[in-house]
């Protein structure tokens, strides 16, 4: 009965922050291990996973499309002061086309005892550091892109400074959170006398995931991520995984979206990895696109390795990492 409470309670916080946020289109790049990754969405998360955590992260989307988007992260969070401080820290590279983007982010949370976990309250700041190569020789025109005033030249660059904010609960079965990465939006157009200049969109995430033990071998986990910006259609990643043992798990993600209407949604993933004594964590993630880009590539590669250090600091309530 108390785990059916705490999945409607999920669920209902997780709607009332659907309603509160409002629509735009998609900057940020996601990630298919998103329930590993926290930190990137909300700097609330930061200090939940129990003891100091380092994760690699590298992602190869659309493989054998040129200039298709890839990215490389490191991460790292701990608690601090007997739980009640997370900091956490995120520098991450992505690249599509002739864009470069690399952003280094520290992110703070005030850790609150809260039932039989911890409720997280996150600051964070960032900058980063835009380029444009338009010397790339895929630039190309009908013309001689020289001649057009609005078009740069060579490689253009410049340095964004930014601060975001997050809420995040984590308890013995379940967790749910929120962020907004970026607030501010700040002008990343590096053409000249544009009127409508290209800005920096605020992303609203909201997340959630609960725990259902099958028995002393098997545990399922259903995790949601829900990704909003404004004027953009509705997204989605809904994941269900199977952990055997606490050690091996297995799942699959369904990303909604996509580019037809009506459509089967942008890509189906699957997710297999193991631990050993929740000190080390290697998991790998394959995407199946579904949507019309499904032909002219050969799926999204992801990869993540995650090394934990000990508990961290005593703590009177129990806060564990079946979720991490």
């Amino acid at each position: 009965m108390t785990q059916n409470r705490h999945l409607v309670a999920l669920f209902v916080v997780l709607g009332l922050l659907i309603s509160a946020t409002r629509v735009s289109g998609q900057q940020d790049g996601q990630f298919t291990q998103f329930m590993f990754n926290r930190l990137f969405y909300t700097p609330g998360f930061a200090g939940s996973e129990g003891g100091p955590c380092l994760s690699l992260i590298y992602r190869k989307q659309w493989i054998g499309l040129e200039g298709a988007p890839e990215a490389q992260m490191v991460s790292f969070n701990t608690p601090l002061f007997q739980q009640r401080v997370g900091l956490g820290i995120n520098l991450y590279r992505t690249a599509i086309g002739i864009t470069r983007n690399v952003t280094a982010e520290m992110a703070y949370s005030y850790r609150i005892p809260f039932g039989r976990g911890y409720f997280g309250v996150g600051l964070s700041g960032s900058i980063r550091y835009f380029t444009e190569d338009y010397g790339d020789e895929r630039v190309k025109g009908t013309q001689d892109i020289s001649l057009d005033s609005g078009v740069p030249i060579g490689l253009q660059s410049k340095y964004l400074p930014n601060f975001g904010a997050g809420l995040y609960y984590q308890g013995k079965d379940w967790y749910v959170g929120a962020g907004v990465p970026r607030l501010v939006e700040g002008n990343i157009d590096f053409g000249n006398g544009s009127d409508r200049p290209s800005t920096e969109i605020r992303h609203y995430y909201a997340m959630g995931g609960y725990r259902i033990t099958l028995n002393n071998f098997l545990a399922l986990h259903p995790q949601l991520l829900l990704k909003y910006v404004g004027d953009s259609p509705f997204d989605a990643d809904l994941h269900v995984a199977l952990e055997m043992k606490d050690q091996f798990h297995a799942g699959l993600t369904y990303r909604f979206g996509g580019d037809r209407d009506p459509g089967l949604g942008e890509s189906i993933d699957i997710v297999l990895g193991f631990r050993i004594r929740q000190h080390f964590l290697l998991s790998v993630g394959y995407d199946i696109a579904l949507s019309g880009i499904r032909d002219y590539q050969n799926g999204t590669f992801e990869a993540l390795l995650r090394f934990c250090f000990g508990k961290g600091e005593a703590s009177e309530i129990d806060n564990p990492r079946f979720f991490q």
